[in-house]
């Protein structure tokens, strides 16, 4: 029996290596951190207490003034990271949920609305209130982890895709407050595969031997900037201090944020491109040509274009270096002449500076500088940015974070539309793609993945349907483009294109639901 406890736990240092070295566990705790949550081990209750606010409390009063409780340990409690081999304990989540779903779940999950309103100190008579109070208050107390398309789904026969999801802790994780300078434990989520199950794990960073001392944790770790840290922080400040702080670093009082210009930052397309190899000067290749008897030679990892690829002027083959042609679903990275020579290939080098959001809206910031008139823009804010005309106003949120927060403030005080479409830069199906006019929500939407922030058009063109109430919905024209030469630019139009109608009407009411 001991013999299969080692090899199970062996098993579970294996599989979760990456987990545990990533989340600088102590290795004194893996296996008591095995045993709990395999066994589903919830004892926090032997070591810690909820205990109620004072409103007179001074402690860290900017933050959390939505908390109801805070956390300390029992009296005779003590905490000693570096040799307590059972401080480390599971914390269970309240509600897990994909941010499209929110509203719904908040209908439809029985007791989840009362236990929401409970825990984020929510008091409204009316339900419909009550629920988009949750989901702006939701930003204080949402924690994030994100699952590959295959974690879950294993069967999908599909590219994979990550799927970012937010969960609120149960009451005693949630009531955990912030410290600069007195955190004493460290909270992360923790993914167990073999009961395919998502805990979050608090553990002590150092010794906590006081009688009833609070539980405090850091909620931005973070080594960028301290403006950056401070900007990340403002969801948990109370509204007049974000408000405060934004207007102290407006283009007047602080010009040094915005005269940097990002889209001359060589590094960051530099970055996305270091592994590819391709050819330092141009080389001319003459097409071939084929008679039209001849037999091409097609190698591809795409399911569909085996199975339908049936004209007889195609062959597939699985030699590689023997193709005519080269359609692959995994991208290339030798784009050199000596391995494609005339090869026809269904990617280019570099093209993720059009596929990749981030590169594209930088790229497109270029145009301002080399093809603009002169003439004065009425935002100074967007003028500084150097957005043009056709793009709308668009942040990098790894790189601009406070520009971007700076000018959100800008935008409330003018009474301007604040309405923000935030996408992540390199996904597909508008997964985590969020519309908001809460600067909490574009703050912390980045701890699920790299994102943009583009100014929302909350002015469409819409397409008047008679059988759809309301009316007028959005639509969109979709086109396929082959492009068959970079230099000279080739491209065909696909004769066939589509015309893609939304099935609800277009509001400003709901924007989860736009």
């Amino acid at each position: 029996m001991a013999n299969n406890n080692d090899d199970e736990y062996n098993q579970f240092l294996q599989t979760h290596q990456l987990q545990l070295i990533f989340n600088n566990i102590p290795r004194h705790l893996y296996r008591r951190l095995y045993e709990k949550m395999k066994n589903e081990i919830f004892d926090s209750g032997s070591y810690f207490q909820l205990c109620p606010i004072d409103d007179d409390d001074e402690l860290e009063k900017p933050y959390n003034p939505e908390r109801r409780y805070y956390v300390s340990t029992l009296r005779d409690v003590v905490l000693d990271p570096e040799k307590d081999e059972n401080a480390i304990f599971l914390i269970d989540h309240a509600w897990t949920y994909r941010i499209k779903d929110a509203r719904n779940d908040l209908y439809s999950i029985s007791n989840l609305y009362e236990r929401m309103t409970s825990l984020m100190n929510i008091n409204s008579d009316l339900k419909e209130d009550g629920i988009e109070l949750i989901l702006q208050r939701m930003w204080k107390f949402n924690q994030s982890y994100t699952l590959t398309s295959t974690q879950i789904d294993p069967q999908l026969d599909t590219e994979v895709a990550q799927e970012p999801y937010w969960y609120i802790m149960d009451e005693l994780g949630s009531s955990i407050r912030h410290s600069d300078t007195n955190a004493n434990v460290y909270c992360t989520s923790f993914f167990f595969e073999p009961t395919q199950t998502m805990f979050t794990l608090l553990y002590p960073i150092v010794r906590i031997e006081q009688p009833y001392s609070e539980i405090f944790r850091n909620f931005v770790y973070d080594n960028s900037s301290t403006l950056d840290r401070n900007i990340k922080l403002l969801p948990w400040q109370r509204v007049n201090y974000r408000k405060k702080v934004l207007r102290s670093l407006t283009i007047e009082h602080c010009p040094e944020i915005f005269t940097k210009k990002l889209q001359n930052n060589t590094e960051i397309f530099e970055e996305c491109h270091k592994n590819d190899l391709y050819d330092r000067s141009t080389i001319l290749i003459e097409p071939t040509k084929f008679d039209k008897d001849h037999i091409l030679k097609v190698y591809t990892d795409q399911d569909l274009i085996k199975q339908y690829l049936t004209d007889q002027h195609y062959q597939l083959i699985d030699n590689y270096g023997q193709a005519d042609i080269i359609f692959l679903k995994k991208q290339i990275q030798d784009f050199r002449f000596e391995t494609l020579h005339n090869t026809l290939i269904n990617q280019f080098p570099f093209e993720n500076i059009i596929t990749n959001k981030e590169l594209l809206a930088l790229v497109s910031r270029r145009w301002k500088s080399l093809y603009s008139s002169s003439a004065v823009e009425n935002d100074p804010y967007i003028d500084s940015h150097e957005s043009p005309p056709w793009l709308p106003t668009t942040f990098v949120l790894t790189y601009e974070l406070p520009q971007f927060a700076v000018y959100f403030q800008y935008r409330e005080d003018q009474k301007i539309d604040n309405t923000w479409i935030v996408k992540p830069i390199n996904l597909t199906r508008s997964i985590d793609v969020s519309v908001t006019n809460l600067i909490d929500t574009v703050i912390r939407l980045p701890e699920s993945g790299s994102k943009i922030a583009c100014k929302y058009v909350s002015t469409p063109v819409l397409l008047k349907i008679p059988d759809i109430e309301g009316g007028e919905v959005k639509f969109d024209v979709r086109y396929i483009l082959l492009l068959r030469s970079i230099r000279p630019l080739k491209l065909y139009v696909h004769k066939i294109f589509w015309l893609r109608i939304a099935n609800k009407p277009f509001s400003m009411k709901q924007l989860d639901n736009s």
